[in-house]
C-alpha cells in the first residue's frame, strides 16, 4: 500500500510539474517514478501520514484567501514566531509539514529549531485599514 501511495504522489508532482497528461509524459513521469530511490526504514504509519497529507491540501484554499488580504491590505507587519511540529518524526512528514506552512503566501520557513522540534517562521501580519 505504501508503495502505491509513494508512486502515486510521484506520479502526480510529475504531472503537476510538467502540466501535460499526454499518455507518452504519463509513461514518463511513472518510469521516473519507478527509479528514483525509496527511503529505507520502517514505513509511516497511515493515519499519520494521511493527515499530514490532508493538512498540507487544507492549505491551499487558506493560501487563496491570505493572497486576497494581502491584496486588500497591502501594508503588513512581519514578525518571527517559532511554531511546534504538529507531525511525529520522519523526514516526509518534516518536508509535508514545511510545504503546508510556506505554501501560503504570508508565511515562510526559515528553518528548524530546538533539534528539529520547531519551525522557524517569517510571518507577515495584514495591517487593517
Amino acid at each position: 500500500m505504501s508503495l502505491l501511495l509513494s508512486i502515486g504522489a510521484r506520479l502526480a508532482l510529475w504531472c503537476l510539474l510538467s502540466m501535460d497528461l499526454r499518455p507518452g509524459n504519463l509513461l514518463i513521469g511513472l518510469a521516473v517514478a519507478l527509479l528514483l530511490p525509496r527511503r529505507g526504514g520502517p514505513p509511516l504509519p497511515l493515519p499519520q501520514l494521511l493527515g499530514a497529507v490532508g493538512r498540507a491540501l487544507a492549505a491551499i484554499p487558506e493560501a487563496y484567501g491570505q493572497a486576497f488580504a494581502l491584496i486588500l491590505a497591502p501594508r503588513c507587519q512581519e514578525r518571527l514566531v517559532s511554531l511546534e511540529r504538529r507531525e511525529g518524526s520522519g523526514n516526509l512528514l518534516l518536508v509535508l509539514e514545511i510545504f503546508r506552512v510556506t505554501l501560503t503566501p504570508l508565511t515562510l520557513v526559515l528553518g528548524l529549531e530546538a533539534g528539529g522540534r520547531r519551525l522557524l517562521v517569517h510571518e507577515l501580519v495584514p495591517e487593517r485599514r
